[in-house]
């Protein structure tokens, strides 16, 4: 405790204290403000020229001892000296009075380093119903300080017309029966008020109680050790009285809240409960008077709990603290239990005012972490066994964190707006509490692993019991059927998540001997990985190996041991084999390509043995706690008694032999690239070959009675139509049909079933049967029948057309290809579909049918340099007009380097790659008027062109999106052609669009400065620092004019994707598209960042992240921000990768979610933000990528496009700064070297060009001579040509 020494203070010459004002206040005197606070009904004032007065009345008392005003204690050390100085205005006071309290936002505090509470005095008995005494006791109260019912408004506003208008007029004495009748309405209301005090009071512990036994109950026993739940139990207490108008000036007055006390951000009253009983921990100034007469001293600040004991003379002197507390007590929102524990810390017995004090402190730390508290004030106290969304929510209750340097353990969570949710900590050293942000509880898991890493202990006894109760209720999903993704520990695996099967208690642990004992630890699983191909190297070991390649030559099976986590283990999703999946999948795993076979063969295992399990084994049925507890039993982990125990025989079944006889990945036909069908290996039956080993298989008879399927439930059974529903599943069947169609012109080729399946024709012939019937499926089938006749009529005709007649009735074949798809959707959706066929099914068949009929006409209408194989590049010389400033990292060599890549792919030397080095007028056109305006607000349009218009023309470097404070322009720079290379860019992306969509190409890349991806609806987008380089956003531009109907100029798309690959979130894209959901549009961002990344500062750190603003400034987390931490609804799907972005970690997402989400949607056109500053060389620092990796995230994404939208796809270039000097250097102050590398571009680096870079950023740049910004779109372009032909 800290007190002042009164000599310590300037000397009292005066014996009235000065207000701000420079007026005097008579020592006990109320001042004006307070009395005006008295009267603020409809309008009546105090008339500040009337005389004050000096009633008796007007002096605060308390027992006629208190001292509760800092000041005050300033000029008088005597208990006889008592003063106030001037509360606050009574424009506060009435604030505080008519509104309440919003209990939304929970107080957020730290934890002060170094911070140590001193051990309490053990308290004496006390009784529960005993009352403080002396100036506890306080009188009932005149009038209530906030009002919580209607009637009690009223009552304050009856009374408040009768108050007097002056000074002197104060507390009158009335005449005796005025007085009498007086009286009695106040005592009326204040029993009344009193009586509703108390029946609050009752319900509150009533309630308290209840909760009590209930919330003991959902608390994990860890916590209940940390919180000490055993000393919560409370006795029954009075109800604590209402602050009357003056208690509340009182108290306002000795915590200087309000106007005349602003000395900070903090010097008023909260906005909720927990925050208000915060503020006895807030710094008040006690030689104020004294700083008046002297400026230039300093203020003396010490906590006002601190102050208030410091004054106290005996036990129940801390009047102080009492009114605070009985003013939380009756604010609306604070929990029942809170009331609770506020009313017994004034009434517990105390025997000094140190134990008081050490009392009320206990209290207000208790409200911020006991259970019952947190749960009635709307937080979760329970902890979830699975994940609540993307942030996890009470699945992390129980967990450990490092906070401050100090451990403290999670114990609720509540949902927030701004920052999705909120976790509550407590220190385990003093209970002290603090609040975490996503992001912060992330940080503090992290920090206590690597603490726990760096610091291994001998004996695991004691801390093993804390981790297991972390871990011990941890899943994945799909684990009842065996099969999980783990990281295996043998180094050789280079810690790859590799299939595996979980094997079940009962089947115990392998030892060296081969014997089997029981689980050694509850924190691990015992696991067999599948097909491993890093142990190789033991191929001795193996019994049998049919293997040529070096890889699969090791045993089938591998036995291993992993700790249970969600960095260990992840959920296999994969139900059948998609070679086309798999190849993607294993290209972002960095792993020779001789290991592929292997790759495949692990997951034929897993498939077919999760199938095995699906269908033909029973499941447990046990509830979660039955299996935690049997986990307890048998001293293992949930997840080993949840794995599910396969037979012996099959887990004896020659795997290597059937393995074997499967085709190898080199004999397998082509990719499939450019099918809309997936090329599906059939799963291997292990309840097949198992039934053949039985007679009268086994005698080579065939069985007369069905296999037993009984375990196959209707869960299981799939949703999706026969495979023979679609047409030209199998490679046979391909070729047959490509033998068929080049017999020539029959009618077989042309016939409707080689574009709908047998499913989607069998709804148009049975449509006029009553009990199979879907409202206008038959007009459908008209519809499509007639399209196909007339694709086949044209292209009869089309030989003798000349080639600007075949541009034009391509452009009308596929246009109305896509119209009259569109048009079927909505009849689908709005027609009545009979019980047990599904809509979706029938969208996607008629998709697909569309789609089928769209290749075709592109196949057949297509000639050299139009159509089918052709892959396009846009760009202009207009955009070189955008000059920025020295050591910027968008440069203007960027173009001319993007143009080279693009060449040294083929570009303007191929026919069919085409290099358009001009956009039309009336592309340009367009985009200024018509698209520009529907992406980007008309001020910030206006704002940026009048910038740009005003620039000199021999001026570059100039700052574009600085707001009137100069803010946020620092990496967004340009000159005088600025605004026309934005429009220019716009403009190549909308001719992209039509190239794409009209069929004249496959696929085409935009290569255009400035970026876009990060300009919005407005300047500086979704709270952004800055534009990020960005003026227009194409990608946005380009899928809006997409998606605008044909009848005001644009296509009339139904929906279209855009993925964004650049290393920061295009928050642009997504506040023009995706602001709100638009089912028009969904945006995919593959990005660094996340949650544990953005949006703190954590001091002391020894892994602070930073990120670079784009122009080249240090701030916290990576640009732009938190907003792609988190996906805001279905049509975003946000995936950061943390710090930096790795090959392994984008193909993941790619090929689990982001292909997955994308057919789900099923687009018409999927839309490319290509940025490359993911490039491991790239002089931002935040990638992990190769130019060949970018080249397979282009596959990947034209992938997509070909099972969605026909291959319809197009890119325009984002972000990408690894491009070696190309001027040599004019920094005639610094040394030169022979060895300075310049970057060749040849004819493509405009002459007048210049490339000034500052020495440092040279240096970065050196390695990309090596690979670099040119390589990734020379690999994107290439991929682009690889994938541009449709079959």
């Amino acid at each position: 405790m800290m007190s002042i020494d009164q000599d310590q203070l300037p000397p009292n010459k005066e014996s009235s204290c000065p207000d701000d004002k420079g007026d005097s206040i008579a020592v006990g005197e109320i001042p004006s403000s307070f009395t005006a606070a008295t009267q603020f009904d409809k309008g009546d004032t105090v008339n500040k020229g009337q005389d004050q007065g000096t009633s008796e009345d007007h002096v605060l008392k308390s027992n006629d001892k208190d001292t509760l005003n800092p000041v005050a204690a300033e000029t008088s050390t005597s208990s006889s000296s008592e003063a106030l100085d001037n509360p606050n205005d009574s424009t506060n006071m009435k604030r505080q009075l008519d509104s309440p309290m919003d209990e939304d936002n929970p107080s957020k505090r730290s934890k002060p380093q170094g911070e140590t509470p001193e051990p309490a005095p053990k308290p004496a008995p006390e009784t529960p119903s005993a009352i403080m005494n002396g100036s506890s006791a306080v009188s009932k109260p005149e009038a209530v300080a906030s009002a919580d019912s209607p009637s009690e408004q009223m009552d304050v506003e009856e009374r408040s017309k009768s108050a007097p208008t002056s000074a002197d007029e104060a507390n009158p004495s009335p005449p005796p029966s005025e007085q009498s009748d007086a009286m009695d309405v106040d005592e009326t209301k204040s029993s009344s008020a009193d009586d509703e005090d108390n029946d609050a009071g009752a319900a509150a512990n009533a309630q308290s109680d209840d909760d009590l036994d209930f919330t003991f109950d959902l608390i994990d026993p860890a916590l209940a050790g940390v919180m000490k739940l055993e000393d919560m139990i409370i006795p029954k207490v009075e109800p604590l009285d209402r602050l009357t108008f003056r208690d509340l000036a009182e108290l306002e007055a000795a915590l200087q809240i309000g106007d005349h006390y602003n000395y900070g951000e903090d010097d008023g009253w909260k906005g909720d409960w927990a925050g208000n009983l915060d503020l006895f921990r807030k710094e008040v100034v006690v030689n104020k008077n004294y700083l008046n007469t002297q400026p230039s001293a300093k203020p003396i600040r010490i906590d006002y709990c601190d102050w208030v004991a410091s004054n106290a003379r005996n036990k129940n002197d801390l009047r102080g603290l009492e009114l605070l507390f009985r003013y939380v007590y009756h604010m609306k929102g604070t929990p029942a239990m809170a009331k609770k524990i506020l009313a017994y810390a004034l009434q517990r017995p105390a025997q000094s005012s140190e134990e008081r004090l050490d009392i009320i402190i206990k209290a207000a730390t208790r409200m911020n972490y006991d259970p019952i508290v947190l749960k009635q004030d709307g937080w979760t106290i329970q902890k979830t066994d699975n994940p609540e969304g993307p942030l996890g929510g009470a699945i992390y209750i129980g967990r450990r964190v490092m906070w401050q340097k100090h451990e403290a353990v999670v114990v609720a969570y509540i949902p927030d707006e701004t920052y999705g949710g909120l976790w509550k900590g407590v220190f385990l050293e003093d209970l002290d509490t603090f609040d975490m942000e996503p992001g912060e509880l992330q940080m503090g898991l992290k920090k206590l692993e690597n603490k726990t890493r760096q610091k291994p202990t001998r004996s695991n006894a004691q801390s093993g019991s804390t981790r297991f109760a972390a871990t011990a209720k941890f899943t994945v999903p799909g684990i009842e059927n065996g099969i999980i993704l783990a990281k295996p520990t043998n180094r050789a695996s280079k810690g790859i998540m590799w299939p595996a099967r979980v094997r079940n208690v009962v089947e115990g642990k392998l030892t060296a001997d081969g014997k089997v004992r029981r689980n050694s630890s509850k924190n691990q699983i015992h696991v067999i990985f599948l097909a491993p191909f890093w142990n190789a190297q033991d191929a001795s070991v193996s019994k049998m190996s049919n293997a040529t390649d070096p890889y699969s030559v090791g045993p089938l099976f591998e036995y291993d041991t992993i700790e249970v986590s969600e960095y260990n283990i992840q959920e296999y999703t994969h139900n059948s084999i998609s070679i086309e999946q798999l190849e993607t999948g294993f290209k972002f795993l960095g792993l020779p390509k001789g290991i592929f076979a292997r790759y495949l063969d692990s997951h034929r295992l897993a498939v077919s043995l999760k199938a095995y399990s699906l269908k033909h084994m029973s499941k447990n049925r046990d509830s979660e706690d039955q299996l935690l507890a049997s986990a307890s039993l048998t001293e293992s982990h949930i997840l080993s008694v949840k794995a599910p125990i396969f037979p012996d025989v099959v887990l004896m079944l020659p795997f290597d032999y059937i393995l074997s006889k499967l085709t190898h990945p080199s004999e397998l036909a082509a990719s499939s690239l450019g099918n809309d069908e997936d090329t599906q290996e059939p799963v291997i039956d292990i309840d097949a070959i198992v039934h053949s080993l039985s007679p009268p298989e086994c005698f080579g008879k065939t069985s007369q009675e069905p296999r037993n399927s009984s375990c196959l439930t209707p869960e299981a059974l799939p949703s999706s139509p026969d495979p023979n529903f679609t047409p030209a599943k199998s490679a046979k069947r391909a070729l047959q049909l490509a033998s068929e169609e080049n017999n020539g012109d029959t009618d077989a080729v042309w016939s409707i079933n080689r574009f709908a399946s047998d499913f989607l024709v069998g709804l148009f012939q049975r449509e006029s049967v009553d009990d199979y019937s879907v409202e206008g499926v038959g007009q459908l089938g008209t519809l499509i029948t007639n399209l196909v006749a007339k694709l086949r009529q044209t292209c009869s005709a089309y030989p003798g057309y000349g080639m600007h007649k075949k541009v034009i009735e391509l452009k009308k074949m596929l246009c109305q290809c896509l119209l009259i798809k569109g048009h079927g959707e909505d009849c689908i959706e709005y027609s009545s579909i009979p019980h047990g066929v599904s809509k979706v099914t029938i969208i996607t068949e008629w998709r697909k049918a569309c789609e089928r009929i769209y290749k075709r006409a592109v196949s057949k209408l297509s000639f050299t340099g139009v159509g089918n194989g052709v892959t396009s590049v846009i760009t202009d010389s207009r955009c070189n007009g955008h000059i920025t400033q020295l050591g910027s990292f968008e440069r203007p060599v960027r173009l001319p380097a993007a143009i080279k890549g693009a060449k040294r792919a083929g570009a303007g030397r191929d026919p069919n790659v085409l290099l358009l080095t001009e956009v039309e007028d009336n592309y340009y056109n367009m985009a200024e008027n018509v698209v520009i305006p529907k992406a980007h607000k008309k001020t910030y349009i206006k704002r940026l062109k009048t910038k740009i218009q005003s620039i000199p023309p021999d001026q570059k470097g100039v700052p574009l999106t600085d707001d009137s404070d100069g803010e946020g322009g620092d990496d967004t720079m340009g000159s005088r052609g600025s605004y026309a290379a934005a429009v220019v860019g716009i403009g190549a992306s909308l001719k992209a669009v039509d190239m794409v969509v009209t069929g004249k190409c496959v696929n085409v890349f935009c290569a255009i400065r400035p970026p876009g991806h990060h300009a919005g609806l407005e300047l500086r987008p979704m709270q952004a620092v800055s534009n990020g380089f960005c003026l227009f956003n194409a990608a946005a531009c380009a899928a809006i004019y997409a998606t605008t109907p044909l009848s005001q100029g644009g296509l009339g798309l139904r929906r279209v994707c855009v993925i964004d690959f650049d290393v920061h979130h295009g928050n642009g894209t997504q506040d023009i598209l995706c602001s709100t959901y638009d089912p028009r549009y969904l945006y995919v961002s593959i990005h660094a960042g996340g949650a544990h990344i953005n949006g703190f500062e954590d001091e002391g750190s020894e892994d602070e992240s930073f990120r670079h603003l784009l122009g080249g400034r240090k701030t916290e987390g990576i640009f732009p921000g938190r907003c792609g931490d988190t996906s805001p609804h279905k049509g975003v799907l946000n995936i950061p990768l943390g710090q930096k972005v790795t090959a392994s970690a984008m193909g993941s997402a790619l090929v689990s979610q982001v292909t997955p989400r994308v057919e789900e949607f099923s687009p018409d056109l999927i839309i490319l933000s290509a940025g490359f500053d993911a490039h491991e060389n790239d002089p931002l620092g935040m990638g992990g990528l190769s130019a060949a990796d970018f080249g397979s995230v282009t596959e990947v994404a034209c992938q997509m496009a070909y099972k969605t939208c026909s291959g319809r796809i197009l890119s325009v270039l984002e972000g990408g700064y690894g491009i070696p000097c190309c001027r040599p250097r004019n920094d005639l102050f610094l040394p030169t070297t022979s060895e300075e590398r310049l970057l060749d571009l040849g004819e493509d680096l405009p002459s007048n060009m210049d490339d000034e870079v500052h020495y440092t950023l040279r240096q970065k740049l050196d390695k990309c001579h090596e690979e670099g910004f040119l390589e990734c779109v020379q690999s994107h372009v290439q991929s682009f040509v690889k994938c541009n032909i449709r079959k």
